[in-house]
């Protein structure tokens, strides 16, 4: 298992978005590459691998100064709830803390919504529905 950081023009990009995809859009009957990926180029990502392989990616972006916003997390079913979700998402966060940013912001489906509360985040707004997605969603956040 090895913990990396990739950037919007590598390979591992395109594996995330294939992974993407699978996990958070084919399932709500929608298709990532229908959207404008553009808007996450200056990202921050993260993932692991497994046997050379992405099995979870997540990303944040600069929402203000010193405030970080995670989107794209998604980890490969058959790894799902074997805590590489939990292990990742440590990972940005520490890595953010590390950069001088003091709060993590996230808009959390409902289905994540207890995963981030174990993780530390806090309930601020929801549920607000996600009219993109179709879903219901949760403003969360943690503070560094």
């Amino acid at each position: 298992m090895e913990r990396i950081k990739y950037e919007s023009n590598s390979i591992i990009y395109q594996e995330s978005l294939m992974l993407r995809n699978r996990i958070l859009r084919l399932p709500l009957g929608k298709d990532i590459f229908a959207e404008d990926l553009s808007i996450e180029r200056q990202n921050k990502f993260y993932g692991i691998l497994v046997d050379k392989q992405l099995i979870a990616t997540i990303s944040a972006y600069d929402e203000a100064p010193s405030i970080a916003h995670v989107t794209a997390f998604a980890v490969e079913e058959a790894y799902q709830k074997m805590g590489y979700g939990r292990l990742l998402l440590d990972f940005l966060v520490t890595d953010l803390a590390e950069s001088g940013f003091k709060r993590v912001n996230v808009d959390a489906r409902a289905t994540a919504k207890v995963f981030y509360e174990k993780c530390g985040f806090i309930v601020v707004d929801g549920p607000i529905r996600n009219e993109h997605l179709e879903i219901d969603d949760y403003k969360m956040s943690i503070l560094l």
